[in-house]
C-alpha cells in the first residue's frame, strides 16, 4: 500500500475513532432509578450537601414542603434558603429508616421514618423528634425529582 493511502486510511480511522468517543461522550447518564434518587436526596440532608439535595429536587418553581410545626413551604427557593439555614447548623443528625417506595407511573411516593436527633455536650446524640416523611416524586426529563415533602410528628410513646 503506498504512503499517501496508508497515511489517509490512519487518518479516517483516527477521525473515526475520535468521532467515536465524542459522540460517546455526550451521551448524558441515564436517569436515577426512584430508589437511587431517594437515597441520594438522604444522604444530601446527612451530609448538609445542598448541591446535591437540590440536585434531587424539581427544577420548577413549585415545591411543598410542610414542616413538622404544620408551617407550609410553597416554592422551590423557599426549600432551598430553608436548607442553606439548617445545614448551617451542626448540633443535629438524622436516622432515616425508608419503610415504603413505589413508583405509581410517572409519580413515585415514598414512606420514611426518621429520628431528628440533637448534640449532647458530652458529644452524644439524643433523639429529640420521631416523624414521617411522605415524599412525593415526579419524573422530569433527567429524572426523578421531589415535588412534595410532608414532616408528620409521630407523637411521644406515654409510659
Amino acid at each position: 500500500m503506498p504512503i499517501r493511502l496508508r497515511h489517509c486510511a490512519i487518518g479516517l480511522l483516527l477521525a473515526g475513532s475520535l468521532w467515536s468517543a465524542m459522540v460517546h461522550a455526550a451521551d448524558p447518564a441515564p436517569p436515577r432509578s426512584l430508589q437511587a434518587t431517594l437515597d441520594a436526596h438522604l444522604a444530601a440532608i446527612n451530609a448538609r450537601d445542598l448541591d446535591a439535595l437540590l440536585a434531587t429536587v424539581t427544577s420548577g418553581d413549585k415545591l411543598t414542603l410542610i414542616l413538622p410545626n404544620g408551617q407550609v413551604l410553597d416554592s422551590r427557593e423557599q426549600f432551598r434558603s430553608l436548607h442553606v439555614d439548617w445545614f448551617a447548623e451542626r448540633d443535629w443528625r438524622m436516622r432515616f429508616q425508608i419503610r415504603s417506595v413505589r413508583e405509581l407511573g410517572d409519580v413515585g411516593v415514598a414512606l420514611v421514618k426518621y429520628e431528628s436527633q440533637a448534640l449532647q455536650a458530652d458529644g452524644s446524640f439524643k433523639t429529640r423528634r420521631e416523624a414521617w416523611l411522605s415524599l412525593v416524586f415526579a419524573k422530569e426529563a433527567d429524572g426523578w425529582r421531589l415535588v412534595y415533602d410532608q414532616n408528620t410528628v409521630i407523637p411521644p410513646a406515654t409510659p
